[in-house]
């Protein structure tokens, strides 16, 4: 058996039947058609507004359930008052009966109904997220590699995980609590007006500026704490991220103490933010139950006042009675809880919309390379190469390229050899059009890439990066993602073609076995040899190697340049090398300086001019 680097990624005989159940229950979603496209879209801008709009009649399904909801227990207060006045005053068991009945049935009637609501609010906000996943992974899909390179990990992870959590806590409890708030505040000041129009005239003037200015300021301090939150917590997720990533290196420097000390003050900057958000909120409750107490204590002095005094003034129909005082007195109270709930929502109303905006902003991200409406396909690309006059820069002080022209015939092959940073890879990923020139033009078979579909230009074009990345899967499935419809005979000629066979012979399932993240569980030839597997599947007419040769020992290097020999037989190729052993195997060399082709030839040409690639081929030499 083959000693791999790593421990074996597949499943242990023992769970093999179990998984293989479980496998056999998972949805097969094989059959979904997602509609895909390269080309810009005029979307309007993310809000909840846009996003619930497709939703209003369910939407409004659920506010009806959280109406009838709050109506049935606001029933409660008014059976106080009929049991009152109409049954203890009057010693009239046979209402207080009736009031009971009433009452306990009500009751039910609000558990059923408070259930359906439950589980129809449930599902909708389901429905919601899952709608709201697929939008914004689709669109990060579409952004071009110079987000990615901008951007961290961690971040687009937050994206993705906490702040579509807080919006899904806002659309399925938030959104639909704030609404039976509300409606729970209009149905119990429209039963106090019923009770007595003079004392909650009293009960809002005394209560509302005060809850209003209390409210007002409440949102303004923490507006800035929970984007404080948000912020933190992406920060801690890119560090996170950036920490497993780079693992090993951190074991083998021994930074483990030091990303501890680093890992902890962000962890306390986010746990600063929100102890903030915490004391803000401590201290506006603690302000709204003084106003609750003091709001029901002045209640009890007026309505004392309204029943020892029969003023037909102050009382012009005479119907205030004991029994509407106590629940007028009950509903006050509860006239305080919409209140504070609202202000409870208000909280993960606020770190909902904090996670709206960034959705918005990933959302509104546009990415750099766009395919035109129009966009050409190239049915069978030759692959024949013009740069013409091309100027690209990353950034206004970063200029990589200036005025560069090249012609790459089809079926020929180039290196583009020279110092680090000089633009080797830039101009390989322009001619992937990973990115757009800023000037100048790129043609394959006389077409500009501009005008070809992204589709038809990637589906003919093959790269081989330095660090060739491994999916979690099997070896299969892997070296099938150039080309889904391959069948296993079609992966097991590629792996003959190019001399991998005794590899796959040694493996323990041969090409169904399981890689780790990332293919940590082979080493670096092994996993070069897979992705020139992988990129010979695809039968690319342009093949780009990228460093391809340059992380390996020298016994996987032969493999790899007699599989090399194989997969560029009749391609055109542009091979990116330090190595001049893999340079020296394309019919052209050019040396990259100084943001432009410094030399161009052969390899014989190059080191009679006596100019850079001689030094580099002298130092060779030498070495050697």
């Amino acid at each position: 058996m083959m000693k791999s680097s790593g421990p074996f990624a597949g499943i242990p005989p023992e769970m093999a039947d179990k998984t293989n159940a479980l496998a056999r229950q998972e949805p097969d979603f094989s059959d979904l058609d997602i509609s895909f496209s390269y080309q810009a879209t005029d979307q309007e801008p993310f809000g909840l507004v846009q996003f619930l709009r497709p939703y209003k009649f369910r939407m409004l399904g659920a506010l009806l359930l959280v109406a009838i909801t709050e109506l049935l227990l606001l029933v409660g207060p008014y059976l106080v008052k009929v049991a009152i006045d109409d049954g203890i005053i009057p010693k009239d068991f046979t209402v207080l009966l009736w009031v009971g009945a009433v009452y306990l049935g009500s009751l039910a009637i609000a558990v059923v109904v408070s259930g359906i609501r439950i589980r129809y609010v449930g599902q909708l906000g389901q429905t919601l997220m899952y709608q709201l996943r697929l939008r914004v992974f689709a669109h990060m899909q579409k952004l071009s590699l110079d987000f990615y390179t901008e951007e961290k990990a961690g971040r687009l992870l937050s994206r993705m995980t906490s702040d579509i959590e807080a919006l899904s806590n806002l659309l399925q409890t938030g959104l639909i609590n704030l609404l039976a708030q509300l409606l729970a505040l209009i149905f119990i000041v429209s039963l106090l007006f019923s009770f007595n129009v003079q004392l909650t005239i009293i009960l809002l003037i005394l209560s509302a500026p005060v809850m209003l200015g209390l409210t007002v300021w409440f949102r303004r301090v923490s507006d800035k704490g929970y984007e404080a939150v948000r912020n933190r917590i992406a920060d801690v997720l890119s560090d996170l991220q950036e920490s497993l990533s780079g693992m090993r290196l951190i074991i083998f420097y021994n930074r483990m103490r030091h990303n501890v000390i680093h890992h902890r003050n962000i962890v306390g900057d986010y746990r600063e933010a929100n102890n903030f958000t915490v004391r803000v909120s401590s201290l506006y409750k603690a302000l709204a139950e003084f106003v609750d107490v003091g709001t029901t204590i002045a209640i009890l002095v007026v309505g004392y006042i309204l029943l020892r005094d029969t003023n037909p003034t102050l009382d012009p129909n005479g119907d205030f009675t004991v029994g509407a005082l106590v629940a007028f007195t009950a509903l006050s109270s509860r006239f305080f809880k919409p209140i504070s709930q609202l202000v409870n929502l208000y909280n993960d109303f606020q770190s909902g919309y904090a996670a709206v905006r960034k959705l918005r902003d990933l959302l509104a991200t546009k990415p750099s390379v766009v395919e035109k409406v129009d966009a050409i396909d190239i049915v069978e690309m030759q692959g024949d190469i013009k740069i013409r006059n091309v100027t690209f820069a990353y950034d206004d002080h970063q200029k990589v390229l200036s005025n560069v022209s090249l012609h790459i015939p089809a079926g020929s092959s180039i290196s583009f050899v020279g110092p680090t940073g000089a633009g080797k890879s830039t101009l390989a990923k322009l001619i992937s059009r990973f990115y757009d020139p800023n000037s100048g033009e790129i043609l394959i078979d006389d077409i500009n890439v501009r005008d070809v579909s992204l589709k038809s230009l990637h589906g003919q074009l093959g790269v081989v990066p330095q660090e060739p990345f491994l999916f979690h899967g099997t070896i299969a499935e892997n070296i099938r993602f150039s080309r889904p419809g391959a069948t296993d005979e079609e992966v097991m000629a590629a792996c003959r073609a190019l001399g991998m066979s005794d590899m796959i012979d040694r493996l323990p399932d041969g090409i169904y076995t399981h890689c780790h993240e990332r293919g940590v569980s082979f080493s670096s030839g092994e996993r070069q040899l897979l992705a020139l597997a992988r990129a010979f599947l695809g039968q690319p007419r342009v093949l780009i190697l990228d460093e391809a040769t340059s992380n390996i020992d020298q016994n996987s290097e032969v493999r790899i340049e007699a599989a090399l020999d194989k997969l560029l037989e009749g391609r055109t190729a542009i091979i990116i090398a330090h190595r001049l052993a893999t340079a020296m195997r394309a019919d052209l060399i050019a040396v990259i300086n100084n943001q432009g082709i410094a030399e161009l030839g052969s390899h014989d040409e190059l080191v009679m001019q006596g100019g850079y690639y001689a030094d580099m081929f002298d130092v060779w030499v030498r070495q050697q």
